[in-house]
C-alpha cells in the first residue's frame, strides 16, 4: 500500500468513527484517558498539521519549523499544548480544522515523488535520520487507527447515550 493510501484509510477510519456522534457525546472524557472525542480529534488535526509541515521541509530539503521541532523534543508537551490550543473550540470548529487538514495533508503527500518518500535521510532530526516520510505516514496512519478504535470502544461502551 502506497504512503497516500495509508494516509487517506486512516483517515476514512477517523471520519466513519465520528460519524453520527451524538454532539452530547463530543465532550465527554474517556475516549483515551482524560480527553474526549473532541479533545482526539484536536491531538489528530495537530499530527495532520505536523505531517504538512514534515513534508514542505523534505520536498525543500529545509530544517524543520519549530512546530516540529517541538514535536521532537516532548510528545507529551506537544500532545498536551494541541489539546489545550482547542480547548474552548465547538467539536464542529476542531471537526472542521481536522478535516481541512487532512486534504492539505494529503495533497501534499501526493504531491512528492515516491523515490523522494522512501529515501531515507530526508529528516535527519527524526530517528537519527534512518526513517523515510513513508515510515513516519505508516507511524501517524497506525496512530490515526488507534485513536479512531478507541473512539468506536467509547461509543459501544456509551451506546445508551447516543
Amino acid at each position: 500500500m502506497s504512503a497516500t493510501e495509508t494516509l487517506e484509510n486512516s483517515h476514512t477510519k477517523v471520519i466513519q468513527a465520528l460519524d453520527d456522534l451524538p454532539e452530547a457525546m463530543w465532550d465527554m472524557p474517556g475516549v483515551s484517558g482524560d480527553w474526549s472525542a473532541k479533545d482526539v480529534v484536536a491531538h489528530l488535526t495537530s499530527y495532520e498539521l505536523l505531517l504538512i509541515d514534515v513534508l514542505q521541509a523534505v520536498q525543500q530539503g529545509t530544517q524543520p519549523s519549530p512546530y516540529v521541532l517541538r514535536w521532537n523534543a516532548s510528545l507529551e508537551t506537544f500532545n498536551q499544548e494541541a489539546v489545550e490550543a482547542r480547548r474552548y473550540h465547538t467539536a464542529q470548529q476542531v471537526m472542521n480544522e481536522y478535516q481541512d487538514a487532512q486534504v492539505r495533508s494529503t495533497s501534499e503527500l501526493a504531491s512528492l515523488p515516491p523515490e523522494m518518500l522512501e529515501r531515507k535521510g530526508t529528516m535527519p532530526w527524526y530517528r537519527s535520520g534512518e526513517a523515510s516520510a513513508t515510515e513516519l505516514v505508516e507511524r501517524l496512519g497506525a496512530h490515526m487507527n488507534h485513536h479512531s478504535e478507541q473512539i468506536v470502544q467509547f461509543r459501544e461502551a456509551h451506546k445508551d447515550s447516543e
